[in-house]
């Protein structure tokens, strides 16, 4: 693992989401202007952390690794402006992390406020997002495998407090500096039972080409929503190519609702009834999705079966190429609804 990963989901040296997207879905001005109002580098906020530096921003902040004085930890620290969606995206994120408590989920430990921005301060993870080292291809087909198992357990846990995450993909897993275990971050659009709803039906949430269909149709997602983006993650890893994502916005809404090519068709070389669990998750019907722990439970009895050194020829180049036709996609997203973030 080459680089260190805050909680906040920001590799060092910049976040891979702001990278490919982020000047593409705000604007390189607002994105800009948004950041200088969050400078914070050598401030005390809280009066408890001290910012160090950034390490990354995203669409809704940026993310700086901070000195907790009290405790005498290193801490990752989001710092997002409070204004209209985003101030609401912070209050779910708390709310969700305020049920969950698994060592497969990156652990919130304080919210606060000061001077206009919200603050979550989190667990500073060192290790990279799966987007970056899959992109890399630096993974063996255990390691991904060991990557699905403990997220199979992440959200297991957090579907039985009643959070549905509704944002599962590449860059919001973090896997653990110099070993395969996985965590699960940012749950600033989860769905948390019982707690106020900032969506309704109609609204198009997620990140597109991850997108379960009736998401994309603008519907209620329960949990076979993040069981089929986990499996299409999954999918992705193991065969260098997300099947749903075209040059534009629209042509991948089109694709969502097909089924995907059976993965064995991708790599013959994977145990038959992990591809086939796989193949299943990706059902466009909800109701004939597996359950969350029967995914689990084919990964887990397929890792013996799975390579454990990282493959001589590289996988399929789609996670490489699926950023060319972003620019093309922004000009769709009004068609699409708000809440959308391009893949």
């Amino acid at each position: 693992m080459k680089t260190s990963t805050p909680s906040g989901g920001s590799p060092r040296g910049g976040s891979l989401l702001a990278e490919e997207y982020g000047d593409c879905l705000k604007g390189r001005s607002q994105e800009s202007a948004g950041e200088e109002k969050l400078a914070l580098v050598g401030s005390l906020v809280l009066d408890r952390f001290l910012i160090e530096r950034r390490i990354g921003s995203g669409g809704f902040g940026v993310v700086y690794e901070a000195w907790d004085g009290r405790l005498e930890r290193p801490v990752a620290v989001k710092a997002i402006e409070q204004r209209g969606e985003a101030g609401k995206r912070v209050m779910r994120e708390a709310q969700a992390a305020a049920r969950l408590n698994h060592p497969g989920i990156v652990t919130l430990y304080e919210m606060g406020e000061e001077d206009g921005n919200a603050l979550l301060v989190s667990e500073l993870v060192e290790g990279d997002t799966l987007a970056r080292l899959a992109a890399e291809d630096v993974l063996s087909d255990r390691e991904i495998g060991d990557i699905g198992a403990d997220l199979c357990e992440a959200l297991d846990h957090a579907h039985s407090r009643g959070v549905i995450h509704r944002d599962i993909k590449p860059q919001n897993v973090q896997v653990v500096d110099g070993q395969p275990r996985a965590k699960l971050m940012d749950f600033g659009i989860a769905l948390v039972a019982d707690a106020a709803g900032l969506t309704q039906t109609g609204d198009v949430v997620g990140t597109l080409a991850y997108m379960s269909p009736e998401q994309a149709e603008g519907l209620e997602a329960g949990p076979e929503a993040d069981v089929y983006s986990l499996a299409l993650t999954l999918y992705e890893c193991w065969s260098g190519e997300n099947p749903h994502r075209r040059g534009n916005a629209v042509a991948t809404v089109r694709s969502i609702g097909r089924r995907a090519r059976p993965l064995r068709r991708l790599r013959p070389d994977l145990p038959r009834e992990l591809a086939e669990e796989i193949d299943a998750c990706l059902d466009p019907r909800p109701q004939h999705r597996p359950l969350l722990e029967e995914l689990g439970g084919a990964i887990e009895d397929s890792l013996d079966e799975l390579a454990d050194h990282a493959m001589s020829t590289p996988r399929r180049v789609g996670l490489r190429l699926g950023v060319l036709g972003i620019a093309a996609a922004v000009g769709a997203i009004l068609v699409l609804g708000h809440g959308l973030v391009l893949p």
